[in-house]
């Protein structure tokens, strides 16, 4: 149980394509106006992992499935890249962190989808961990909150990113690169 649940805080909570959304949704939004992208990861997260749960031997094992997400994924995150490098504090752009570009950002995360196969096949699990449904839930919810602190970080910073944000915005759109890059390993 502590290897599942070790596994899913650190595929949730550390850097990638939506938590490094998060943050900068936080930071040039804030908390308030960011829960919008937050609820659309949230809902996007909680589809992919259905569609894993019901084909994740299928999902696994169909390399042309993997290596199209993988493509749609990289083009999406390299649009997401570009309008994070050219942002100012002033020009923010609310579209970049709706609703629907957390549905989207979810949709081609390549990572969200080995998440589930992995967390909902991987681990042998008693109790009431051993219900896929559980598991869905508790993944989906870990997930949910991993966002949300990333939220809570980005505008913490914000401040510091009034002042520094050229920099900032090139350390983000560089780990969104590492996230590109990352997808195809």
């Amino acid at each position: 149980m502590l290897a599942f649940f070790m596994f899913v805080f650190v595929m949730a909570w550390t850097p990638g394509p939506n938590t490094i959304m998060s943050m900068v949704s936080g930071q040039q939004r804030g908390f308030k106006n960011s829960l919008r992208l937050n609820l659309g990861m949230f809902i996007g997260v909680g589809i992919i992992g259905l569609i894993a749960a019901l084909f994740a031997n299928w999902l696994k094992n169909t390399h042309e499935f993997i290596f199209s997400m993988k493509i749609i994924g990289s083009c999406y995150l390299a649009y997401l890249t570009y309008h994070v490098f050219i942002s100012t504090p002033e020009n923010t752009d609310n579209k970049v962190g709706d609703f629907n570009t957390g549905i989207l950002l979810q949709l081609t995360n390549i990572k969200v989808y080995l998440f589930f196969i992995t967390g909902l096949s991987a681990f042998t699990l008693d109790g009431v961990l051993e219900k896929i449904s559980v598991r869905w839930l508790a993944m989906v919810l870990i997930s949910g909150a991993g966002t949300i602190a990333w939220t809570i970080f980005g505008q913490v910073i914000n401040r510091v990113y009034q002042r520094y944000y050229r920099y900032i915005n090139t350390i983000v759109s560089f780990l969104l690169v590492l996230s590109i890059i990352d997808l195809w390993h």
